[in-house]
C-alpha cells in the first residue's frame, strides 16, 4: 500500500520542475495521445485522470485538437500548475471521482495507475464516469520496472526501497471486472542509462517518482549505505553506457461495454 499523503507531497514538491525532467513521461503521453486521436473527434469531453501539470492541455492545443478536457489529479501542487493552462482542473482521488455517472466521452490516463493504492477502485470509477461505448486510453508501468535499482537496494536491508509495480495480468483482470473490454494492448521495455545510482535517484525525485509505500524504509541513508548500493548496482548491471534503469510499459485501449 502507498502512503497517500507521501504521494501527494512528493508530486507536489516536483510540480514546479516536473516538465523539465519528465522526458520519458512526455514520450509516453504523446504516444497515448496519438492513440486517442483515433477514437475521439472534435467536441468530445475527455477526462485526463492523473493530469499532473496539465501537459495534455498543452499537447492538444499544439495539435489543434478541439476536445473539451477536464483534468484531475491527487496532488494539489500539480493541480496548481495545471490551472495555469486552460481547462477545468479538479483536485481529487481517481478512486473516488466527484463526477456523475456517464459524464465523459473518453478517458485519458498516462502513468497514473501505478501510484494508485486501490487499482480495482480506480478502474471501477473510470468505467462509472465513462459513457457507454466510450474509450479509455491508458498507460502504466508494470512489474519489472526499476528492477535493477530494486536488486541493488536488496543488499542494503530487508525493507522495500523501490515501489511495487503490479503484473500486467492483474491490470487486465481489474479492467475486465469493471466492465471495460480491451481492444488494444502494447507492451514495451524502455532502458535509460545513468552515470551512477545517485543520478538515477535524483532524476526520480525531480519527477516525484520516489518510493512511497507505507512500509518503506525511513530516514536518510548514510554515505556508506549509498556507496554499497552503488557498488552492487555497478557490479551486477554496469555497462559501457552507464547504469541501466528499465521501465516496463503497458499501453491499453479499452471500451465500456456495460450501461
Amino acid at each position: 500500500m502507498f502512503d497517500r499523503e507521501a504521494v501527494k507531497e512528493a508530486f507536489g514538491r516536483a510540480a514546479p520542475v516536473y516538465e523539465a525532467h519528465a522526458h520519458l513521461q512526455r514520450q509516453v503521453r504523446q504516444h497515448c495521445l496519438a492513440l486517442g486521436q483515433a477514437y475521439w473527434p472534435s467536441g468530445k469531453h475527455i477526462l485526463d485522470a492523473g493530469c499532473g501539470t496539465g501537459a495534455l492541455l498543452t499537447e492538444t492545443g499544439r495539435l489543434r485538437l478541439r476536445w473539451r478536457i477536464t483534468s484531475l489529479d491527487l496532488s494539489l501542487g500539480m493541480c496548481a500548475v495545471a490551472r495555469e493552462k486552460s481547462g477545468a482542473v479538479v483536485n481529487a482521488d481517481a478512486a473516488a471521482m466527484p463526477f456523475a455517472d456517464n459524464s465523459f466521452d473518453g478517458l485519458f490516463s498516462s502513468l497514473m495507475l501505478q501510484w494508485a493504492n486501490n487499482p480495482p477502485a480506480v478502474w471501477r470509477e473510470m468505467a462509472r464516469v465513462l459513457k457507454p461505448q466510450g474509450r479509455v486510453v491508458l498507460s502504466t508501468f508494470v512489474h519489472g520496472t526499476l528492477q535493477e535499482l530494486r536488486e541493488a537496494f536488496s543488499s542494503l536491508d530487508g525493507k522495500p526501497h523501490v515501489s511495487h509495480f503490479v503484473q500486467t495480468h492483474e491490470i487486465l483482470k481489474y479492467a475486465a471486472e469493471a466492465g471495460l473490454t480491451m481492444t488494444m494492448a502494447e507492451q514495451a521495455r524502455i532502458v535509460n542509462y545513468y552515470p551512477d545510482a545517485i543520478a538515477l535517484m535524483r532524476s526520480l525525485q525531480f519527477i516525484g517518482a520516489t518510493h512511497k509505500e507505507a512500509e518503506r524504509g525511513r530516514g536518510m541513508m548514510t554515505l556508506k549505505q549509498l556507496a554499497g548500493v552503488e557498488q552492487v548496482y555497478e557490479k551486477r548491471f554496469g555497462t559501457a553506457e552507464g547504469l541501466p534503469a528499465t521501465w516496463q510499459l503497458l499501453c491499453l485501449v479499452l471500451q465500456k461495454t456495460c450501461p
